[in-house]
């Protein structure tokens, strides 16, 4: 189960390719079943909805999503990093979007 960093134990809400991401804070991967970037620890976990999947990985194994992907039926697609920010905050970034 995926589950938002600011509120454990819940599910994340809808996301698709055009949610905005704010205030969503960070998420927790429980427990990744794939290795997609190749190094032999598994970091990603792949939700599915009736109008999408999303990707979510953590690079740096800290337990937290540090990317997402979502693909739409539609095509339509969008990817977002979190980042912590200078000033202290932190959010998803939107890196990628459009139609496939």
């Amino acid at each position: 189960m995926i589950t938002s960093g600011e509120f454990p134990g819940l599910d994340l809400p809808h996301i698709d390719a055009s949610s905005p991401l704010d205030g969503l804070g960070p998420v927790e991967l429980n427990h990744p079943v794939q290795d997609i970037d190749g190094d032999g620890i598994l970091d990603t976990e792949t939700t599915t909805g009736v109008e999408a999947m999303q990707v979510w990985t953590d690079y740096d194994h800290d337990g937290l999503a540090d990317h997402v992907t979502v693909v739409e039926k539609d095509g339509d697609y969008a990817a977002w990093e979190f980042h912590h920010h200078p000033d202290g905050t932190s959010g998803w970034v939107r890196t990628d979007h459009g139609h496939l």
